[in-house]
Formats: C-alpha cells, sequence, structure tokens
C-alpha cells in the first residue's frame, strides 16, 4: 500500500508539473510548432504515430477526452455562464471554458488526492479521509470562484480608470471631422487597455455587418459598468435623434468626471470612520501604555512599600 501511494503521489506530481510547465511555455511551443510547420511546409506528410511527440501520443489524446467528457456532462446554461464570466474576466483571449474547465478538473483531482494519500499514510482514517478530501474539492472551486470574480471587479475598476482618458480621444478625433467609427479605430491603434479591447470588439462587430447601436449595446453589457452603460445609452440616443455625437461625449465626459470627483470626496468622508479602529485597537492602548505606564509603576512601588 505504500509503494502504490508513493507511486500515485509521484505521478500526480508529474502530471502537475507539466500541466504548469506547459502553461508557461504554451507561447514557445507554440511558436515552434508553427516555425517547424513553416520549415516542413515543402516535405511529404507522414503520418506515422512514429513521428508525433510525446505531448501529441499521450497527453494531447488524453486532454481531448478529458475535456470532451467535461463539456459533455456540464449543463449547457453553465458553460454559457462560464463563457460570459470569462469574458467579463478578459479571460477569452487567453483561455477557453474547455480549457478552464479542465485544468480547474484536474487541479481538484491531483490536490484532493495527494492530500487524501498523506491523510490516509499518517492516519488510516477512511472515514477522515473522505471528510476532509471533500472539504478540499469545497474549498478549490470556491476559490476558483473568488479568483475569477475578482478578475472581474478588476478588470471593472481598470475600465473604468481609462474611460475619461479614452472618452477624451474620442471626442478629439470626433471633433475634427473623423465619423465615430473612424474614432474608435484611431483609439485602437493609438492605446492599450482593457476598455480598448472592449472597443475593438465592438469595432470587429461593425464591420462584420452589425447596427452600431447594437455593437455599443453588446460592449455595455459584456462590461456591465454604470457609467459606460450610461454613455453607450447617450451614444445611442444620440444617433437615434441625429444630434451631434461631439457634443454628447464632451457633456459626458464632463459627467464623468464630476462624478469620479463625487466618488473621491466620498471615499475621503469615510477615511475619518475607517481611521476609528485603527486607533481604539492599536494606536490608543499604545498611548496609555506611554503616558500612564511610569506613574503607574511609581503607584505600585509607593503602596508595596
Amino acid at each position: 500500500m505504500i509503494y502504490f501511494s508513493v507511486f500515485i503521489f509521484f505521478i500526480s506530481i508529474f502530471m502537475l508539473l507539466y500541466g504548469v510547465l506547459s502553461i508557461v511555455y504554451k507561447d514557445k511551443i507554440s511558436i515552434e510548432n508553427r516555425i517547424g510547420q513553416v520549415c516542413n511546409i515543402n516535405d511529404v506528410k507522414n503520418d506515422d504515430i512514429s513521428n508525433k511527440s510525446f505531448s501529441e501520443r499521450t497527453i494531447k489524446p488524453f486532454y481531448n477526452a478529458i475535456g470532451y467528457f467535461i463539456i459533455k456532462t456540464t449543463p449547457h446554461h453553465k458553460l454559457s455562464e462560464l463563457n460570459k464570466k470569462l469574458e467579463k474576466a478578459g479571460m477569452l483571449k487567453k483561455i477557453t471554458a474547455e480549457k478552464y474547465l479542465y485544468t480547474k478538473t484536474m487541479i481538484t483531482f491531483i490536490v484532493s488526492l495527494i492530500f487524501g494519500i498523506l491523510i490516509y499514510m499518517i492516519g488510516h482514517n477512511i472515514f477522515k479521509v473522505l471528510v476532509l478530501t471533500i472539504i478540499i474539492i469545497l474549498f478549490i472551486n470556491v476559490f476558483s470562484r473568488f479568483m475569477l470574480s475578482s478578475s472581474i471587479e478588476k478588470r471593472k475598476k481598470l475600465i473604468l480608470k481609462d474611460l475619461p482618458y479614452t472618452l477624451d480621444l474620442i471626442t478629439v478625433s470626433v471633433e475634427a471631422g473623423l465619423s465615430f467609427d473612424g474614432a474608435m479605430a484611431r483609439v485602437v491603434n493609438s492605446i492599450n487597455g482593457e476598455l480598448c479591447d472592449e472597443f475593438a470588439k465592438s469595432l470587429k462587430e461593425i464591420r462584420m455587418g452589425i447596427q452600431r447601436k447594437t455593437a455599443l449595446k453588446n460592449m455595455g453589457e459584456r462590461c456591465e459598468i454604470k457609467e459606460l452603460s450610461m454613455i453607450v445609452t447617450s451614444l445611442v440616443q444620440a444617433d437615434e435623434l441625429g444630434v451631434s455625437l461631439g457634443k454628447i461625449l464632451r457633456i459626458e465626459s464632463a459627467n464623468l468626471r464630476e462624478h469620479r470627483k463625487q466618488l473621491a470626496r466620498e471615499k475621503a468622508m469615510k477615511a475619518p470612520v475607517k481611521m476609528l479602529f485603527p486607533l481604539i485597537f492599536f494606536i490608543f492602548p499604545s498611548i496609555f501604555i506611554i503616558i500612564l505606564g511610569p506613574a503607574a509603576i511609581k503607584i505600585i512601588s509607593i503602596f508595596s512599600k
């Protein structure tokens, strides 16, 4: 039993390290594969299995089988919800929902297996092993959801931070004579960021034939930011009513900056309340010890005599 446990332990560590290294060196491996394909483009193709690499012969079929099984067993609404969350977190350009589920499943399986074997080797109690394994699985699932939610909130903050500057660039471009689509393309080509990625998606949708208001509404639904949704609504109404986009963008930019000033004032007003607890629990006791400590020592020495 001990040899089997050690064997499973080393196999799990090997699979974990192989997965981590594959993710870290993913771009390098893809570049090398692409260079190899370009170099051998004129060669005669040979589908012999002996010419394939170790990953193509063993790891890739295993990954495809596990990924296919996970996708088939996962409900469709769960997959669509996960795709929306990954899109809101800006992770779809790096990883797909299938890869995310595969990585999460393999990490959960390997970590729970390792801890289960270690706990069994220490205590030899099957019930304790099952309970702790279930706790570890729940912890990994909760942690993955927390990390995904934190990525979404972080991306929203970055978009909200870049919104005034990007809106000013669009305003200047529109007032200089460019159309709104041209201003969006100008901004996408000039600066980088999460907001520019969203504008690039909307611009791609417009070039594919989707109406501008539909593409802008899709951007507002993807980001789920109140300020951006208000700007999108104003742009759609201005486009339908024939109002000058330059004036609308200028007004929305001023409103956005005023809103940010109000948020800064609100945070400044909350600062004294937040400072109250550190003062009570950390600073005041130290001050009392420094001020009243010598007097207390003298009183104790007087009464002790």
